[in-house]
């Protein structure tokens, strides 16, 4: 029998799922335990612990794969249970990885066959540059935020007390960029509902999940809000960042002052993939990022 017996993520495992995942300190997005929970439904997130690593299984039916365990201890071993839990349940095995990880699956296991994942892989930008947004390069969102700056805004931690305020600007934003939600909509749209369902969950789950988030007013209103966790030690993922249309610039400002609001604790913000969306990518690689942190799937030939 399979040692590897998985279930529902639940917010009491956070505390354990966290030590294993201090330990591999991996910046990818999959790699905070705010992350894992609150898309357990979307993605029916399952997870088991053991020999000092934190396994992380999602999806459904024939399309189920396993993030690269976190942890410390012997990976060799930790990939051969993965391995021996698919031969029991029938399963093919179907490993997510970053580029060192891979390197040093491919390397153990002469038969695995990796494929680079662009639409996953996860933009990570200097917190300096996000910050100061200085040189040619940024001369358009300095323009954007300088506009912004014109109002009369100000920025604080998101927390308890205006929580609310974040979560009925959230029902505005979902007025502004979605149709009716009980009508299936195209793949794009689906994914906005998707986000929602997160966003939802996240806020709920606020404290709980110990996530650091910001709130951007302006004339006392809230205009915009963002929110995430660490990843690793030189690392933030941003896994949320909402603003409304009435203002120019208000999801510069957001980005900006939030990275200035971590005062400097993290080298890098991680922004999370494009999903392979035209105009999210063209947004993300505007803020021109440092690096990649490149996605593959792995699997196993004959």
């Amino acid at each position: 029998m399979a040692e590897l017996e998985f279930r529902r993520i639940e917010i009491t495992d956070k505390q354990l799922a966290e030590e294993c995942l201090k330990r591999s300190d991996f910046r990818g997005c999959e790699y905070t335990f705010g992350n894992n929970f609150v898309w357990r439904n979307v993605y029916n997130v399952e997870v088991c612990f053991a020999h000092g690593f934190y396994f992380c299984k999602f999806g459904r039916d024939g399309n189920v794969r396993f993030n690269y365990p976190a942890g410390g201890g012997d990976v060799k071993e930790a990939l051969g249970l993965i391995m021996e839990y698919c031969r029991e349940n029938g399963i093919t095995p179907r490993i997510n990885a970053n580029k060192a990880m891979t390197e040093r699956i491919t390397a153990e296991y002469p038969n695995a066959i990796a494929v680079y994942c662009r639409d996953v892989s996860d933009y990570v930008y200097r917190a300096e540059d996000l910050s100061l947004l200085k040189g040619k390069k940024y001369h358009g969102k300095r323009n954007h935020l300088n506009r912004f700056y014109e109002n009369e805004w100000s920025f604080e931690p998101l927390s308890a007390d205006n929580m609310a305020e974040c979560v009925a600007m959230n029902d505005i934003w979902c007025s502004e960029n979605l149709s009716d939600c009980s009508v299936v909509g195209d793949e794009n749209e689906q994914s906005k509902r998707d986000e929602q369902c997160i966003v939802r969950c996240s806020l709920k789950h606020f404290d709980e999940l110990g996530y650091i988030g910001g709130v951007l007013r302006v004339n006392g209103e809230v205009q915009a809000f963002t929110f995430g966790e660490p990843s690793s030690a030189d690392c933030f993922v941003v896994h949320v960042e909402k603003a409304l249309r009435r203002y120019q610039g208000t999801y510069t400002a957001v980005n900006t002052e939030f990275v200035k609001s971590l005062g400097g604790k993290f080298t890098y913000i991680n922004r999370e993939d494009d999903t392979g969306a035209e105009n999210l990518r063209k947004a993300k690689l505007s803020y021109h990022p440092a690096f990649l942190e490149d996605k593959f799937e792995i699997t196993f030939g004959g």
